[in-house]
Parts: structure tokens; sequence; C-alpha cells
């Protein structure tokens, strides 16, 4: 049976075509039959009909460099010659598994494009805002900060003020207070400075509910930039202070 011949006008160059041929035919890269693959790689020489010199170079290049392998594999060995002396297709086979290995590379960054080409990102809130250099402190500064800090550690006695304040009324607040500023507020002003710290736990445990109904949501335009809230629009109504309904 005669060995199919393949004639496919549309390659990247000579290694593209004889890992096709290797393929097609089922062929082992570490053992290629060369007198086959050679033949067939001249029968596909024989349709080129590519007119750029530098393309058709390329071919006839591996062309020589196959019927020269050929040659030496075809030639009877003599006693003189040493039996360990290497393969001549092992640089045929080390440069077609480098490029079979490159070409597997470069179809899988061609997926990831094409999967990154069906995603949008929007820009981030207030993306046109300045950037601020951040404010040079000396060292003598930091280690009275840290001074102070580790003063404020040292108190044995914490004092814990009482519950006062309640989560859900908390909650119903900062709505309100969002209805009125659709275009959102900084999170900070979400909470009322009274001096009482249970209060500023209430509202910030208030917050963090409305986060989990989806009622709020907060952006920030970039690291270390301030945190705005702000009221979400949505068409189902949501229970404040409560488990959202089957519609949310």
């Amino acid at each position: 049976m005669a060995d199919p011949v393949v004639r496919v006008l549309d390659f990247e160059g000579p290694l593209d075509l004889l890992i096709h041929l290797i393929e097609k035919n089922k062929m082992d890269i570490y053992d290629i039959p060369i007198v086959s693959i050679t033949d067939q790689y001249i029968s596909y020489l024989h349709s080129f009909t590519e007119t750029d010199l530098e393309a058709a170079s390329q071919f006839l290049v591996m062309a020589s460099l196959l019927l020269q392998i050929k040659s030496r594999m075809l030639l009877p060995k003599t006693e003189l010659e040493d039996e360990d002396e290497a393969d001549p297709r092992d640089m045929l086979v080390q440069m077609l598994l480098e490029y079979r290995c490159i070409k597997a590379v470069a179809k899988q960054l061609e997926t990831m494009k094409q999967t990154a080409a069906r995603q949008h990102t929007r820009r981030p809130y207030f993306a046109d805002s300045k950037l601020r250099n951040l404010h040079y402190y000396p060292v003598s500064e930091l280690l009275l900060a840290l001074a102070g800090l580790s003063g404020s550690l040292r108190r044995q006695i914490a004092v814990v003020d009482r519950q006062e304040y309640d989560v859900g009324a908390k909650m119903q607040e900062i709505v309100k207070l969002l209805e009125n500023y659709p275009e959102g507020i900084e999170f900070e002003k979400a909470f009322v400075k009274s001096g009482s710290s249970g209060e500023m736990v209430a509202s910030f445990l208030a917050v963090l509910e409305l986060l989990r109904l989806q009622v709020v949501r907060i952006s920030q335009s970039m690291a270390f930039a301030p945190i705005y809230i702000f009221l979400r629009t949505v068409h189902e109504p949501v229970l404040i202070g409560g488990e959202p309904d089957a519609a949310g």
C-alpha cells in the first residue's frame, strides 16, 4: 500500500508541515520514517504555488535537510564506524519537539485572548480623580505615634459601654440618609459621631447587614481612597432589619 500524500496549502512553515504529516500518518516522532516523510514533503513542494521567495526558501532549506538525513540513513554502515554514533534524525526530532511545544503554548494564549475579548470591564467610580501624594512623616513622629499606641495598650482596665442603640433602627436611619443623597456619601458619614462607641458599633453592624441584604453597595476609586456608600436601585422590596424575601 502506497504511503498517503498530503497536499495542504496553508502552513505556517516547514516544521508545521512536518508536524501535520507526522500526526496525519500517526508516526512516532522519536522514530520518524525518514524515507516516507521526505517523499511526502517533496510531494507537497511540487504543489507549492507560493510566490513569496522568503517563505519558499524556508521549505527548500528543510527539504535539503531531509534529503541529507535520508541519504545518511540509506548509506550502509562500515565496521569502522562507531556503533554509538548519534542518530542523524536527532536534530530534526529536537526541532519538532520544541516547535510542537511552542505551538501548544501559542494555541493556549490564543484561547485566553478570545476569552478575554468576550469580557468587558467598567471603569471604577471616580476614575478621573487625581492621585494624591502621601505625606512624608519623619521617623521621630512615627516613633512617637508608636509610643502613644503602646501606652494605650498597657491599660489593664477596659470600659465597655452598654448597648444603647438598636441595629435595625440604625439600618433604617442609614437608608433614609442615602435616599437624600443618590450620588452617595462617604462611608464614615454614615456613622453619627456622638461620642458613644455603642452608636459607632451599631452603625457599623447596620452597614454590614445592609450590604448582606444587598440594600446598599460600596465603592472605592483606588487604594486608600475614601469609601463611598450608595443605595441600590432594585425593583423587589427588601425587608429592613430581617431576612430578604424570596424575590430578593
